[in-house]
């Protein structure tokens, strides 16, 4: 016997008997600019009230109508404290539309500072323009904590499916409640560059494995012995990959490798200690590292390319305009967000419950200006004075 997807969320709902049903109602232009209003309708069971929250918070009814509408005016700690209670009472449970021209998909970054993250939305929102949908845009800004209140957040606006690009499910530790929580209620979930095998969900990531060879292969094609790996933390899954693939495939048997973090300042000091071990050339994790790789080589009174090649990952919009400009890895972003909004899609009336899928895809060396062949040899000096305020 064949269930309609909406009957399915229709017996969650009753299961919890939930008094109050929440019914978005959002108009988004072309541009991305979304307007959102909620409102909150009366069920015909008897269950969890505002009244309820309320006691059980010590708080107001309408502090807590203002938390569930995604209102201000309510501290940090009195927002979670409601959210949390109202998940554990099935207030957060939500009633996805179909797919239609007022559906919306909520897709979540860890910050707008790398420029990386606002091309993933922008090739997101774009995909699904195409198939008559709308994007809501959260920020988890690097907590845990934050990525679960972005996805409630999601929820409460009535997301159909949620993207999550670069999050804590990459980690090795992570808490996977929130997204436990979306599968049970039948919401497709999409992960981006970070595989569980503990999580049904839709897996794109980019293959890091080859992103590390195509490099390594460059390099050793232009006559460096000793490449260094600039790379974040080491406990999140694309970084394994790519000290695996690093350490797999990389010349010599010297092979320095320093974990620090995808910023400019984490890719200053990482150039500086893989020169000072003998690197006459550095693979970035980030085109953001590498432009901190490029200065914290010239604060040591050295050149690029002439005395340090270095190669960034992502090929962000300036990475053509820096000084040289910069050799990177090309991430098929455009490819990988159209399958993530496809895969975010996939929850219309007819559809089943979302399986785990997994997709791969492989980026594309650019080279340009930022690496050369080996220098001779290499004098390094003390490292100047720099400016890491990027």
């Amino acid at each position: 016997m064949k269930v309609h997807r909406a009957e399915l969320r229709r017996k969650i709902v009753q299961e919890f008997a939930i008094t109050y049903s929440l019914q978005p109602a959002v108009r988004a232009g072309r541009g991305g600019a979304i307007a959102t209003a909620i409102t909150w309708g009366r069920g015909g069971r008897v269950g969890t009230r505002l009244v309820d929250i309320a006691a059980e918070a010590g708080v107001s009814e309408a502090t807590v109508s203002r938390v569930l509408n995604g209102r201000g005016g309510v501290n940090e700690a009195t927002r979670r404290s409601v959210l949390e209670i109202a998940r554990r009472r099935g207030r957060l449970a939500p009633k996805a539309p179909a797919v239609s021209e007022e559906t919306t998909v909520g897709a979540i970054v860890p910050d707008l500072e790398n420029p990386v993250f606002g091309l993933w939305l922008e090739r997101i929102e774009a995909n699904l323009h195409e198939n008559g949908a709308a994007l809501l845009v959260g920020m988890r800004a690097r907590t845990p904590e934050r990525e679960r209140e972005a996805i409630d957040r999601l929820l409460l606006a009535g997301a159909a499916g949620v993207i999550v690009v670069s999050g804590f499910h990459a980690r090795d530790e992570a808490a996977l409640d929130a997204y436990r929580d979306l599968a049970r209620a039948g919401i497709p979930l999409v992960l981006v560059n970070g595989v569980r095998e503990d999580l049904e969900a839709a897996f794109v990531s980019s293959d890091d494995a080859h992103a590390i060879s195509a490099s390594l292969a460059h390099l050793q094609e232009l006559g460096h012995e000793t490449v260094g790996l600039a790379v974040g933390d080491e406990h999140t899954w694309p970084v394994r990959r790519k000290v695996a693939a690093f350490e797999r495939s990389g010349p010599g048997s010297h092979r320095p490798i320093a974990f620090t973090d995808f910023t400019y300042a984490g890719g200053f000091e990482a150039a500086i200690e893989l020169v000072r071990q003998g690197a006459s050339a550095i693979v970035c994790g980030s085109d953001v590292m590498a432009a901190g790789a490029l200065e914290g080589v010239r604060s040591l009174g050295l050149s690029v390319p002439a005395d340090v090649s270095v190669i960034g990952f992502d090929d962000v919009p300036w990475a053509a305009l820096t000084a040289p400009a910069l050799t990177t890895v090309r991430q098929s972003v455009d490819q990988m967000a159209r399958a993530a909004a496809r895969a975010a899609l996939s929850g219309g009336e007819d559809s089943r419950r979302p399986t785990r899928t997994e997709l791969e895809v492989k980026p594309q060396l650019i080279v340009r200006a930022s690496t050369a062949a080996a220098p001779r040899a290499v004098t390094v000096g003390a490292p100047r004075t720099a400016s890491m305020d990027r």
